[in-house]
């Protein structure tokens, strides 16, 4: 059974039977425990933003620079662009696929991939007011990590995510709505978006602001820098039948953190920044706020490490 079966398959016991462990701990990666169910959340909306983040780039690669998805000699992903009408003289409005295939491979950024991608985009995405309805079928992707036995090179998940997502990308111009500052301004949303991972599952709805501070006017991706502002809310669920509502917004102080989260298009993962998360669990009515921390502002590194604060002890978070 492909990787991509097998989280979905997971998923839907988890929906579906709710069968309970014991286990009432888990590790991290850097060996702090905490209790499962609080792992669960900052877990999965770690991975739900990534995920948002990581579709709307692969759509914007596939329309400027669709060899870089390539360029690692794979046969996936097939992309294909069809014009929506056979009397239409532009490639707009078009209809983008970006196919990774039903079996995981491996992809330009090093992560493992499966599933499809499909939008309809009204005109180039950086066209004022330019609109991309996406749909996201069993996407799967997966960051590996290199392990050795001896001399003997193998490569380890680090973590994995699984989405079903129905998402809208939309070209507002040029605005200040972040800081009074000028910048080219995406609004993302979404009403439908289903993340699973190997711990628990979650649904979320979001409304978040994407501000290019730089690199909007080249056609290469590795300039570009954004600041992110966004409110999400939805509920999760893990293997022992716990369950949530949470919601997570933007950093409100300089004492909670910093009031945006950073992506880099050079870097693979969302590189800086916080998001300020509250949940309640409905089975024992408690109610917890942390703040998920991405990075420093002036953090040079790319990694996939986030993490949040849990009873004195910092708790590393991995993205997939």
């Amino acid at each position: 059974m492909n990787k991509s079966a097998i989280i979905l398959t997971i998923s839907a016991i988890v929906f579906a039977l709710f069968s309970c462990d014991n286990e009432d701990e888990i590790t991290n990666p850097t060996n702090t425990s905490t209790s499962k169910g609080s792992f669960v959340i900052e877990q999965g909306v770690a991975s739900g933003e990534m995920a948002i983040t990581n579709i709307s780039h692969l759509i914007f690669l596939a329309l400027d620079q669709e060899e870089v998805l390539h360029n690692n000699g794979s046969n996936y992903p097939i992309i294909t662009k069809e014009k929506l009408s056979t009397s239409q003289t532009g490639d707009y409005p078009m209809k983008l696929t970006i196919d990774f295939g039903s079996d995981t491979s491996i992809c330009f950024d090093n992560r493992y991939r499966s599933g499809k991608i499909t939008a309809t985009i009204t005109s180039y995405w950086k066209d004022s007011l330019s609109t991309i309805d996406a749909n996201v079928e069993n996407y799967y992707m997966a960051t590996h990590t290199p392990s050795y036995n001896g001399t003997t090179l193998s490569y380890e998940y680090i973590t994995e995510c699984s989405s079903n997502i129905k998402l809208k990308i939309k070209y507002l111009g040029i605005t200040n709505r972040y800081n009074g500052e000028l910048h080219p301004t995406q609004q993302i949303t979404t009403d439908s978006a289903y993340i699973s991972t190997t711990l628990g599952s979650l649904e979320l709805k979001t409304n978040r602001y994407t501000y290019f501070t730089e690199g909007f006017s080249t056609l290469a991706y590795n300039d570009d820098k954004t600041i992110n502002t966004l409110y999400s809310n939805g509920t999760a669920m893990d293997k022992s039948n716990n369950s949530w509502i949470w919601n997570s917004k933007n950093a409100e102080s300089t004492d909670e953190g910093l009031p945006y989260f950073v992506y880099n298009r050079e870097c693979y993962w969302l590189i800086s920044g916080d998001i300020k998360l509250y949940y309640k669990n409905l089975n024992n009515r408690q109610e917890t706020t942390h703040i998920i921390n991405f990075g420093q502002k002036t953090q040079p590194s790319c990694d996939n490490n986030a993490s949040y604060s849990f009873m004195g002890s910092s708790i590393t978070i991995t993205l997939p």
